[in-house]
């Protein structure tokens, strides 16, 4: 009896610096959070509207792998269920990935060929380490991932879940640059 008192209390008091811990974590998590009045100063400094989807859209990229070695699904999976719950089609164009959160809008590009494409990730996986995205067929197709020996893509983030992908004029490779141009020259 005295060891499980003895085991309770010793857990007690190592969850107290956890918690601290994970309270002092969200102002390094969220260095735009506006309630972090002991953090940085520095960091809490007011941005353009336009600045703070590419600075969540940055932080999310430098969380998630979003270059390597793309595959694609086996007509196995058509008609099937994705991770959200949509209906799996070989011919519509789509991505899985791992960490991403559902319904994010990433552009993809192929390094063999060049070319790009705007995906929505609706599912998760590869599960295979070799591989960091899941493409369907057509996309693979579009992409020439499933006929060149090289793989490998790049990624990078152009929408949030619930947002709208910006138009395809936008170069969504170079931030400031797509900033500027879309920003009124009267302001």
């Amino acid at each position: 009896m005295a060891n499980r008192a003895f085991l309770a209390v010793a857990m007690l008091l190592l969850a107290v610096p956890v918690a601290q811990a994970q309270q002092d974590r969200s102002c390094v998590r969220e260095p735009l959070a506006q309630h972090c009045t002991d953090c940085n100063p520095e960091i809490q400094t007011e941005s353009a509207p336009a600045d703070l989807p590419v600075l969540r859209y940055a932080d999310l990229e430098s969380e998630h792998k979003l270059s390597g070695l793309a595959s694609y699904y086996s007509t196995f999976f058509d008609g099937r269920k994705t991770a959200n719950g949509e209906i799996y089609r070989n011919r519509k164009f789509s991505a899985a990935h791992l960490t991403l959160p559902l319904g994010t809008w990433i552009e993809v590009t192929a390094r063999a060929t060049g070319k790009k494409l705007r995906l929505r990730v609706n599912d998760r996986g590869p599960f295979a380490k070799k591989f960091f995205l899941d493409l369907s067929q057509a996309a693979a197709r579009f992409l020439g991932v499933d006929v060149t020996e090289d793989r490998h893509v790049e990624a990078h983030i152009i929408a949030l879940p619930g947002e709208e992908p910006p138009p395809e004029t936008i170069d969504v490779t170079e931030p400031a640059a797509a900033i500027a141009s879309a920003t009124p020259t009267g302001q």
